[in-house]
């Protein structure tokens, strides 16, 4: 007896060791590039070419991060407003659209709606060039709007998806007493639906967010004027100017610090209604 309830026990020892192992290889593996790039940002050029990689936080210069964040202020600021324009026009696009799928009767909805989200099986990489003949066409070459409304348009398969899914979970009765009672049907979107779909809302501004902040492609396509870069774009402009080698890679990596920490605040402030917008309904009963 004693023999047979030992050997289960060595293995889940065993088990539980190798799993502890693993995860903290894992973890190991993902979070010391950040910390190499945090410990170069404070260390001058001199001390990042000498020092061996695993040789962290062995200088601490400050001024890396004012020089860098001269270099990047503009482009952050840039990345801010291209990216709450598009947020605001994306995400109200795709309430009125979700809405319409979910709760609105209309001959053809489950075809059109599958024509639409089949949009999301088109890779980004084969619209480049129709989008940019488009701005060209429409006279935004050059101009933020030739950020904002691709975004805000390509945004739109997915987040009609999620937001599906959530408005079709609201009771028809309330929706129905609140027609009864003369509420347009903005009015039941807005005053209703969104307070009740507000965690799946929020996710789908922060993935529209992060893919704002991330994409690097696009603004160097559209753009010539590098003052209106947004901040992939205009981080590069600024490790092309200053080169990587000499007493300017601390603030290189200062500059990787600084265009980083945003997202990472993002994510971590609003991680609990980032997983409530994708794991929760929006009606609890």
């Amino acid at each position: 007896m004693t023999l047979a309830t030992g050997a289960p026990r060595r293995r889940n020892y065993r088990l539980t060791a190798a799993t502890i192992v693993a995860g903290t290889l894992i973890v190991a593996l993902t979070y010391f590039p950040l910390i190499f790039v945090l410990s170069n940002s404070l260390k001058t050029g001199e001390n990042i070419a000498t020092g061996g990689v695993f040789k962290l936080f062995t200088q601490f210069t400050v001024s890396n991060y004012v020089q860098a964040w001269h270099g990047v202020e503009l482009s952050l600021r840039n990345t801010v407003i291209v990216a709450v324009v598009a947020i605001v026009i994306g995400v109200t696009a795709a309430m009125l659209g979700a809405y319409a799928f979910a709760q609105l009767k209309f001959r053809g909805k489950s075809v059109v709606f599958m024509a639409y989200v089949s949009l999301l099986m088109i890779p980004s990489t084969l619209t480049i060039i129709p989008l940019f003949l488009m701005m060209k066409s429409f006279r935004l070459f050059d101009s933020w709007w030739a950020l904002i409304l691709p975004y805000a348009a390509g945004a739109q398969p997915l987040l009609v998806l999620l937001f599906r899914g959530f408005f079709e979970q609201i009771p028809n009765e309330l929706l129905e007493s609140a027609r009864v009672d003369g509420a347009r049907e903005y009015v039941i979107l807005l005053r209703i639906v969104a307070p009740l779909t507000r965690p799946i809302i929020l996710t789908g501004s922060i993935l529209m967010m992060i893919t704002i902040w991330g994409d690097y492609i696009w603004p160097e396509v559209v753009l010539q004027d590098y003052r209106r870069y947004t901040v992939s774009a205009g981080l590069q402009q600024y490790v092309s100017n200053l080169g990587i080698s000499g007493t300017g890679t601390g603030s290189v990596f200062a500059a990787y610090v600084i265009t980083m920490l945003p997202m990472f605040l993002l994510v971590g402030v609003s991680m609990r209604y980032f997983v409530a917008g994708l794991t929760e309904g929006a009606v609890k009963i």
